[in-house]
């Protein structure tokens, strides 16, 4: 994102902080952020914010008092409390407030996170919510250490599940498709036509300098004996796709990715065995790949139930029939 473009997102997102109670961390992301995210339109893209914040029920109460018209009917009735239960019990942990308007009538929505969950997310992939929406380019408003280490350890992950599922040779392209796959492979939004079909391939060839920026020093520092990265544009990158390097790269995944993988596949006898019949790289891949998707549909099942429960029936009808009419216009050639 050039320095202007970033400038303007950081202006308008501070606008919606300042009307909000203080948070620990904070970012811009998704369409308003990243380029040719969604198809051209005459209207500015909606921001999202997503806050993290210590205590997400005295947030909640103190944000219900400022900002009541944010919050739908029935979470008003249930109060901060029920409010935080459901983005918990059903959802991930983070409750959205949607379809709100600034006083220049651009529409934002924000998310509302323990830090601790988000924390919990970038180093675990429990749920690949919040981890997912930061392996992409973002913008950070409000920083907290807790979450930048988080971050570094979220990006070594990625670079490394993104490594796993590709060839020996690939190029800068074919890296950052596999890492914006991530977080939507498996989403159900894409299961049931509601997301743009060509969405992750829009990101991915709109944000190429933007997410070489974010994984440059990883690749370099942490991977530098395993991948040699092409310095020309649209060059060959190569990878070491031996045993002894895959399964260096399986042991350095999330717990939660590792929990779902049968000891078998992790064992390094099994490993062994499998490399002498050619098949070890595509039986971890997918199995990885598998793993991966089951958690990102689980995790967005869960956070599409959280959303209508929160939400307004009008706005959420509004946000649906949206999600179907880009989905239609990407599907039939705009």
């Amino acid at each position: 994102m050039r320095g202007d473009a970033r400038a303007l997102i950081a202006a308008r997102a501070t606008g919606v902080l300042a009307e909000l109670p203080p948070v620990e961390h904070a970012i811009a992301y998704g369409s308003a952020v990243l380029a040719d995210a969604v198809a051209a339109s005459s209207s500015a893209p909606v921001l999202d914010v997503l806050l993290t914040v210590r205590d997400p029920v005295a947030w909640h109460e103190t944000n219900m008092r400022a900002n009541p018209s944010h919050y739908a009917p029935q979470m008003r009735l249930v109060g901060a409390r029920g409010t935080d239960a459901v983005s918990r019990a059903v959802g991930v942990g983070a409750h959205y407030n949607a379809a709100l308007v600034d006083d220049r009538g651009r529409g934002y929505k924000y998310g509302v996170v323990g830090t601790s969950t988000a924390v919990e997310d970038l180093t675990t992939w429990k749920y690949l919510f919040f981890a997912g929406r930061m392996h992409k380019p973002h913008v950070t408003l409000v920083a907290s250490e807790a979450m930048l280490a988080a971050q570094k350890e979220n990006v070594a992950f990625a670079c490394r599940a993104a490594l796993l599922s590709l060839p020996e040779t690939f190029s800068e392209l074919e890296f950052i498709r596999a890492l914006v796959r991530l977080s939507y492979d498996g989403d159900i939004r894409f299961l049931f036509a509601a997301e743009d079909a060509r969405k992750i391939e829009r990101i991915a060839s709109g944000n190429v300098e933007e997410t070489r920026s974010m994984y440059e020093e990883t690749l370099r520092v942490a991977f530098r004996d395993t991948v040699c990265v092409s310095q020309t544009p649209g060059g060959t990158w190569t990878q070491n796709k031996s045993v002894e390097v895959l399964r260096s790269h399986v042991a350095g995944l999330p717990v939660n990715v590792l929990a779902g993988l049968s000891s078998s596949r992790v064992d390094g006898s099994s490993i062994e065995n499998a490399r002498r019949s050619n098949v070890a790289v595509d039986v971890q891949r997918d199995d990885v790949c598998r793993r991966i998707r089951n958690i990102v549909r689980v995790s967005s099942t869960r956070q599409a139930f959280a959303a209508l429960l929160s939400t307004s029936p009008m706005k959420a009808m509004a946000y649906v029939g949206a999600k179907f009419v880009k989905s239609a216009a990407s599907r039939f050639g705009q």
